[in-house]
């Protein structure tokens, strides 16, 4: 009975110490999560103010973290094709700044990323959006501090997709990048090109992330 008391209370300890000691790179999962909202309807494109709460950073090569408001995704296009557009703010290993950027998916395409400025910092709040022109069917702009770029011919899009803004983490390795938004301001664009203010929305949290939501605002940050 003792030497059963002894080795139980030894393999606690030996569990307690693992976690004490073990490296942070062994703490997060590898690959893309997220968290923030998504509209439960569809509309003709999705606004909001970002900014950073903190400085952020991302570890491993290919590693990032972002900030962005978008439509579409993987598969959501014509057959099944990655067809999306989302405008932000990213950062990239290595670099401590945000960089304003918008990102473009068409079928059978790569993605194309556009990098539109950098030198963003925590303090600094950046109005963004994408919406489909209400005159031109499936052509959309990306409206930022940079100006409006575009328009872009996104086949099928037309009243597709339900817009969404979400914080972004992409891990190359099980070291915990570092990340803290802040959106607010949040609106959907109609059809005749005139916005409202998001009241209903689904929430997205993935491990890892800390959401805080308040009246068409939120913050996503490292849990």
């Amino acid at each position: 009975m003792l030497g059963s008391v002894t080795r139980a209370r030894a393999l606690v300890l030996g569990l307690l110490a693992t976690a004490l000691f073990a490296p942070a790179a062994l703490a997060c999962p590898k690959g893309y999560s997220y968290a923030g909202l998504y509209s439960p309807s569809r509309a003709s494109g999705i606004a909001a103010t970002i900014s950073l709460l903190d400085t952020p950073a991302a570890f491993g090569q290919t590693s990032h973290v972002a900030g962005w408001v978008g439509v579409g995704g993987p598969g959501l296009g014509p057959n099944g094709a990655d067809e999306w557009l989302q405008v932000g703010i990213a950062t990239f290993a290595g670099s401590g700044d945000g960089r304003l950027y918008y990102e473009l998916a068409r079928p059978g395409a790569a993605a194309q990323y556009e990098e539109l400025a950098s030198g963003i910092v925590p303090g600094i709040r950046v109005r963004v959006a994408v919406m489909e022109l209400p005159y031109a069917r499936d052509r959309w702009v990306v409206i930022s501090p940079a100006g409006m770029s575009g328009p872009f011919y996104l086949p099928g899009s037309h009243r597709a997709w339900a817009p969404m803004a979400t914080a972004e983490s992409y891990a190359e390795t099980h070291r915990c990048n570092r990340y803290a938004y802040r959106f607010s301001g949040l609106q959907l664009a109609g059809g005749d090109g005139t916005w409202r203010t998001l009241q209903r929305a689904e929430t997205l949290e993935d491990p890892g992330w800390r959401l805080r939501r308040s009246s068409a605002a939120f913050s996503a940050t490292a849990a």
